[in-house]
């Protein structure tokens, strides 16, 4: 891990990828490069405090002094600041060290693989795992177990609250699926540049009804979307193929799943009731769903 000490600033009126936007942070290049960063990556920027909190590098800049780094309000929030206080900021965005009870205790956020290192024909995710979207890891452990014999691959990422600050998980390790750099994610990095046949991304919303997005064709998505619709008859939580304009689509060629399976990536958003009463039963019908393809 490289680190170096910052000042948090305001975001200038010209970086509209800052704007009100809670992930993001611009950084100057120099300082970047000198621990080894880059534009795109996540860092981790903290306070002494205790508050710390996950972010892309969105912009680079050429801050005087170049310990600048800068955020819109509602991201200086995620560390309870104001305009401007000291940071660290730190390359090791992952932890993947620790067992996972450790990590719930220190408040930590773990990488974890399953992978052969040569399968490329199906890879279950879980990006905002542990506390951030709860349910979300055990649903796609649970989808792995079940086609491991396949050769299956699945990573997953998992972020908890512990004691330490006073955020809780989300808002201290959440990163948009569009912006997960590999760079950040060692685990992530051995497999960025295996294409896979299929891949399913478990997530978590606030709402009442399920989403099936990703890049996949739609008829593929409607085959899911009856399985799951059978997985979870009697609930009264609605399942609906997500739309170009809702905001979890799930297509966007950035996603991650779609970066790693271009062609059937897709994306399963859920609400708490869903995941919390029907997680397993949604899991099973997904693995049940791929085991007859794969």
């Amino acid at each position: 891990m490289s680190q170096y000490n910052a000042l948090v600033r305001r975001a200038l009126q010209s970086q509209a990828t800052l704007d009100n936007n809670g992930e993001h942070c611009s950084a100057d290049f120099r300082k970047l490069a000198s621990i080894g960063a880059r534009l795109g990556q996540q860092v981790r920027i903290k306070r002494s405090t205790g508050d710390f909190a996950l972010y892309t590098v969105s912009e680079g800049s050429d801050e005087s002094p170049d310990e600048i780094v800068r955020m819109a309000a509602v991201a200086r929030t995620r560390l309870r600041g104001g305009d401007a206080f000291d940071a660290v900021v730190e390359t090791q965005a992952i932890r993947s060290d620790i067992s996972d009870e450790q990590a719930d205790q220190a408040g930590e956020f773990v990488e974890r693989l399953d992978d052969d290192d040569a399968s490329s024909r199906f890879i279950v995710m879980a990006p905002h795992g542990g506390a951030i979207e709860p349910f979300t890891a055990e649903q796609a452990e649970r989808v792995h177990h079940q086609l491991e014999s396949r050769r299956v691959s699945s990573w997953r990422c998992k972020g908890f609250k512990g004691g330490g600050g006073a955020q809780g998980a989300h808002e201290r390790w959440h990163i948009t699926s569009t912006d997960i750099d590999e760079r950040s994610f060692p685990l992530l990095r051995r497999i960025a540049d295996r294409l896979f046949a299929h891949a399913v991304s478990f997530h978590g919303l606030d709402g009442t009804e399920i989403l099936i997005g990703g890049a996949a064709p739609g008829k593929f998505k409607l085959d899911l979307k009856s399985a799951i619709d059978g997985a979870i008859a009697g609930s009264g939580i609605s399942v609906r193929i997500a739309q170009p304009g809702d905001k979890f689509n799930g297509d966007d060629p950035r996603n991650i799943v779609n970066r790693l399976c271009p062609a059937h990536g897709i994306q399963v958003e859920q609400p708490s009731r869903a995941r919390h009463d029907f997680g397993q039963a949604i899991a099973d019908a997904v693995a049940t769903f791929y085991s007859r393809i794969l």
